[in-house]
């Protein structure tokens, strides 16, 4: 049975790479593989932004927006609208003649009773009136053969045509409060394709950047593996020269499989890292980082800048103002409900021919309409309008109290970050030096396996720590630019940075 071995002496399970990945929420790349595609960030800032499925469905998000709002650009304008019907009708007039024969037979008997009374001169008077007298008697049966009523009936089959034009005069700000409501849509589509395009930059900068971090911690697992290959050869052949005991050759050997362990789980992180970043990139091949881990050495800006900056150019702000602006514009909607609209209206019959006849050859007039039983209660409609701008109101609060506590947090984990990787520098230098050391120690008889142990575990914790320091500081600076609503500013930083981890030799 193999002794066990004290804590301090046990390898550090993939150099301390996946606790601190963990912590930090790193994520892990891979090593390049041939044929690898050679990207600098900005080259892959420039790729994401052409492949990205998500950046295009934003850009056309605006597109729609900006359509909708030029749709709108009409409302004020006259709607001009052809009628064109294809028609068959049956028209019946009925008239009624009793009335027209009363009258008729009046008139034809007052005009007798006027010859008999006026007589004709050189007739008789009294064969004058005898005529006259017969005329009367016979006129019922003269005017008798005159109908009741007379009717008519007409079948048609045709085609008419008009042309008509109405055109709002006041509408009670309805179109104004519209027409704005659009245009803040296209505020708010930009501002969500700004959110989604930094979002996408901040999504880089960890895959990127947390492959190179993996690269340096695969070499440096293996480069801890190459030692303790090393230490159990020479500890056996001490061992063969009676020098070091069975139990101490036991211990490298522990050790010596415990960093290989480490390596097979840095591989395996590595494949993962790999996968990420070309998926994220849409690549058909994987991406050789050409960018190393980076760290300006001169503090930040004080935060007040940051906080500044966010105030104009956060998208999520600039979103929330503008949706703030729409659910004000939608109160005016609401509210000219209440009001009556009024319009000028014009029509003209397009084919006189055939046209019916109650209807006017053109037609022109200015017309009011209020609606006095609306569908929808108005007060209720206004009162949804007005808690809606309210909750717009609270929303921007609450997304610059978001965007305030972001950038604190983002600023202060960034100086952390700088801080602990220069630190860290003078950490590594004597770490190898120790390890340096102990190995001639080990070597000539006078020190322990456990202390050689220990010092290669520590050279490859204060070198796993360095990077992911810098790694941290990488993705918290990208995380500020970010909550600043400078996501784009990130290349520049890395162009000015004057700490740059080198790059792993890949065994």
């Amino acid at each position: 049975m193999r002794p066990s071995i004290p804590h301090r002496h046990r390898p550090l399970p993939a150099l301390a790479c996946a606790a601190l990945l963990a912590a930090c929420a790193l994520p892990c790349a891979a090593e390049p593989a041939p044929g690898a595609s050679a990207l600098s960030f900005e080259q892959s800032s420039l790729l994401l932004a052409e492949r990205s499925d998500a950046l295009m469905g934003a850009d056309q998000g605006i597109a729609a927006a900006r359509q909708q709002a030029r749709a709108l650009e009409a409302l004020a304008l006259p709607r001009v609208a052809l009628d064109v019907q294809g028609l068959r009708y049956q028209k019946t007039l009925t008239v009624s003649l009793d009335d027209l024969r009363s009258r008729a037979q009046g008139a034809a008997a007052g005009a007798l009773d006027g010859i008999a009374g006026r007589g004709v001169p050189g007739v008789d008077p009294g064969a004058v009136g005898r005529v006259v007298d017969e005329v009367q008697s016979a006129l019922p049966a003269m005017f008798a053969p005159i109908p009741d009523t007379l009717g008519a009936t007409a079948r048609k089959t045709l085609l008419r045509a008009s042309l008509g034009a109405v055109m709002p005069l006041y509408t009670g700000g309805a179109i104004t409060a519209s027409q704005a409501v659009a245009r803040t849509g296209v505020a708010v589509a930009q501002a969500q394709t700004d959110s989604v395009r930094q979002g996408l930059q901040f999504a880089l900068v960890k895959a990127y950047f947390g492959q190179v971090l993996a690269e340096q911690v695969l070499a440096v697992s293996r480069e801890t593996l190459a030692g303790f290959e090393a230490h159990l050869a020479d500890a056996r052949t001490m061992q063969t020269q009676g020098q070091l005991s069975h139990a101490r050759v036991l211990q490298v050997l522990v050790a010596r499989d415990g960093a290989r362990r480490a390596a097979e789980r840095a591989e395996g992180e590595h494949a993962a890292a790999v996968q990420t970043l070309m998926h994220l990139l849409r690549n058909a091949q994987p991406v050789a980082p050409t960018n190393t881990l980076f760290v300006a050495s001169q503090p930040l800006a004080p935060v007040a800048e940051y906080l500044g900056a966010a105030q104009d150019r956060h998208p999520e702000l600039r979103r929330a103002r503008a949706l703030e602006q729409a659910a004000g514009q939608s109160v005016q909607v609401a509210q000219a409900a209440r009001r009556p609209t009024v319009y000028a209206f014009g029509s003209i019959n397009l084919d006189r021919r055939h046209e019916l006849l109650v209807e006017p050859d053109w037609i022109v007039g200015i017309g009011l309409r209020y609606t006095l039983w609306p569908d929808i209660d108005r007060s209720s409609r206004e009162a949804a309008a007005l808690a809606r701008q309210q909750a717009a109101e609270a929303a921007t609060r609450e997304a610059w109290t978001q965007i305030q506590t972001g950038i604190h947090t983002s600023w202060q984990m960034t100086e952390t970050a700088r801080r602990e990787f220069l630190s860290l520098a003078s950490s590594v230098e004597a770490a190898t030096e120790s390890l340096r050391v102990q190995q001639i120690s080990f070597r000539e008889g006078v020190g322990t396996a456990s202390e050689l142990i220990d010092a290669r575990n520590a050279l490859a914790q204060a070198r796993t720590e360095r990077a992911a320091a810098a790694y941290k500081y990488d993705l918290s600076l990208a995380s500020l630019l970010l909550a600043s609503g400078q996501g784009e500013q990130f290349a520049d930083h890395l162009l000015r940075a004057d700490q740059h981890l080198a790059s792993p030799a890949h065994p």
